[in-house]
């Protein structure tokens, strides 16, 4: 009996790695090698996890659609591909702890870098305080910003963005997730963004909340903030590789900005909350890397931090400009509980950026009694309790019990009434090893040696081509008749232009299973001369011509 069972055990094993190895792989977008070719979805999508997805060219959900992702798909990015969720459109990215969503390179294991494809890109209409700015230098079309606060650009959960960042030019790259104009109707948390050529995370306005969010081995900044972000967030961990970073500017731990004057007044200015985050700088020294500060503060923003520690970084915080120095002083602007243990010393006594806060002090700001920050002068990791930082792939942020992590948080703040409260600061309970805690099961430091293309076997997919055959009787009036083949279930169009390129008959529009069909097009009312019709689905289009004679 016992025989039996395993017998039928080994079989279904078998089976569903059969069934595993024969996952189909759907290319999305234009095609590959498709770079900044747009395309469009105007329908209503979802994916399987059954599916293996190469994500192409600059995808766009259009307005009013919406793009579903279930627990466990996996979706490689081609080169320059990036995901964009217009104004208006919604994407329901709902992973699980057990089976989380993955965007990745589609290159090879081993091969894998910084920047390999674009990343994912949400806009919304929540307030910003620009006029219809455009979302990453124009270089990806889309605006954003509007008059709803609470406006819902859908869910993203349990997910993870590895490898994105692509640089379209100098100083222009796409972030591994960028958030403009998006609303506290969205549910964005458990992210992890992975060796972002650009910053993990970038928010132009809007008034989001995220939380439980992970920036690992980004070159430029973890968490960036401008254009009048208004969020909450609670529980962050940002953590560096010290052999990448920016190769062009700076690699701060937070950064934040209102807009691009030293003096501005745009509203709603820049004023998030940090609560709850760990950020683990690079520690060692890189010849030639840019880290610089553990935070930047800049051109009127009122960016505030409590609970928090930011370690490994070479020096603290850089608090600047005239108005931000303002907004530090009468309370808008506030740091509570926070601990920061840089490496270096910025002036002779402290390694905060004090030179551009003449004649008053960055260090007596940050040092003010009873708000209880620590400290500014040069410390090590472990000085604050973070003593198991030499694996990368394998961290271990949990502060040691009785350091000055542990039991030292405060949320008698009323800025904190909507924050849960724990008892601790940064983003780990001293009390949990790292197999308990949130970042426990869906996260993935080694992204690298991760084989998310098993599937493939090493061989490139070929995107499957549709048929279009010649339409028949041809010339014809005034019905012909047109056959097609559908390669794999999906959309497609059929649509009939004259000359001039312009849509006179739309035959097919939407989904369709994979298989031949024929068609019937009556051309009553048109004119006799030439005509196209023009057969197109994912990574396929093909055009005909045919002849109508009355």
């Amino acid at each position: 009996m016992k025989k039996c069972i395993f017998a039928a055990v080994a079989i279904i094993m078998l089976l569903g790695a059969q069934a595993y190895a024969q996952k189909p792989v759907v290319i999305m977008g234009p095609g590959l090698n498709s770079g900044r070719t747009e395309y469009h979805q105007d329908w209503n999508r979802v994916l399987s996890p059954d599916t293996v997805y190469t994500l192409t060219g600059l995808y766009y959900v259009d307005s009013t659609y919406t793009i579903t992702v279930p627990a466990g798909t996996i979706v490689r990015g081609d080169t320059a591909a990036t995901l964009i969720v217009k104004r208006g459109a919604q994407i329901f990215a709902t992973g699980t702890e057990q089976a989380p969503i993955v965007f990745t390179s589609r290159k090879a294991l081993g091969s894998r870098g910084p920047g390999d494809w674009g990343g994912l890109i949400v806009l919304g209409r929540a307030p910003v305080n620009k006029v219809e700015p455009l979302i990453e230098g124009g270089i990806i079309g889309g605006s954003f910003g509007g008059n709803d606060p609470h406006d819902n650009s859908g869910i993203i959960r349990y997910v993870r963005i590895e490898f994105p960042g692509y640089r379209f030019q100098l100083n222009n790259e796409v972030n591994g997730l960028t958030m403009g104009g998006v609303g506290d109707g969205t549910e964005i948390h458990h992210v992890q963004v992975s060796y972002s050529f650009d910053d993990s995370y970038e928010w132009f306005g809007g008034t989001v909340n995220p939380h439980h969010l992970v920036a690992f081995g980004g070159t430029d900044d973890e968490f960036d903030t401008d254009f009048g972000f208004q969020g909450k967030l609670q529980f962050g961990f940002g953590l560096r590789d010290p052999y990448f970073w920016d190769p062009t500017g700076e690699s701060n731990g937070f950064e934040s900005d209102n807009d691009g004057s030293s003096t501005s007044t745009a509203v709603p200015y820049t004023a998030p909350i940090f609560c709850n985050f760990t950020l683990v700088g690079p520690v060692i020294s890189v010849p030639g890397n840019s880290y610089q500060y553990s935070a930047v503060l800049r051109r009127s923003t009122k960016t505030s931090v409590y609970n928090s520690v930011i370690a490994g970084y070479p020096w603290g915080v850089s608090n600047r400009d005239p108005y931000t120095h303002m907004f530090s002083m009468n309370g808008e602007l506030q740091w509570r509980n926070v601990s920061v243990a840089a490496t270096n010393l910025k002036t002779a006594t402290s390694i905060h950026d004090d030179a551009r806060w003449a004649p008053d002090s960055c260090t007596l700001w940050f040092n003010t009694a009873d708000w209880d920050n620590y400290l500014s002068t040069p410390r090590t990791l472990a000085a604050v309790g973070l003593v198991n930082q030499t694996d990368y792939n394998h961290p271990d942020p949990v502060p040691a019990i009785g350091s000055e992590l542990d039991g030292t948080a405060d949320f008698s703040n009323p800025r904190l009434d909507d924050f849960l409260q724990v008892d601790y600061r940064g983003a780990f309970d001293p009390l949990l090893p790292m197999s308990q805690q949130w970042t426990s099961g869906w996260t993935n430091f080694d992204p690298q040696h991760t084989d998310y293309n098993a599937v493939q076997t090493g061989v490139d997919e070929i995107p499957l081509a549709g048929n279009l055959v010649q339409n028949f009787p041809n010339p014809f009036n005034p019905v012909t008749t047109i056959r097609y083949t559908v390669p794999r279930t999906g959309h497609v169009s059929l649509i009939v232009y004259n000359v001039q390129g312009q849509r006179v008959a739309t035959l097919l529009d939407g989904q369709k299973a994979a298989g031949t069909y024929d068609v019937s097009f009556n051309a009553k009312g048109l004119s006799s001369g030439t005509y196209f019709y023009s057969f197109s689905g994912e990574g396929f289009k093909e055009t005909h011509k045919m002849v109508l004679l009355r």
